[in-house]
């Protein structure tokens, strides 16, 4: 049995225990200084103490955000 590290299981779309996102998920930041910036989900940073996910700014460039400063964007 393969023993892949969390991150690989999160790449290939499988759930990991208190992670919120998966890669491609559209999101908007709800806390920090890019308040109300959308963008997509790139990495998964870190998982503990809290996720921390490297996102695609709509706007251009990346930032690393915590998963409770992030909110799904729908539609």
């Amino acid at each position: 049995m393969s023993r892949r590290g969390l991150g690989d299981r999160w790449l290939a779309g499988e759930s990991v225990d208190g992670v919120g996102f998966a890669q491609h998920a559209r999101v908007s930041l709800v806390a920090g200084p890019r308040l109300g910036a959308r963008g997509t989900v790139l990495l998964l940073l870190a998982v503990d103490p809290e996720p921390v996910y490297l996102i695609g700014l709509d706007s251009g460039g990346d930032v690393r955000a915590r998963q409770s400063a992030l909110r799904a964007l729908t539609g």
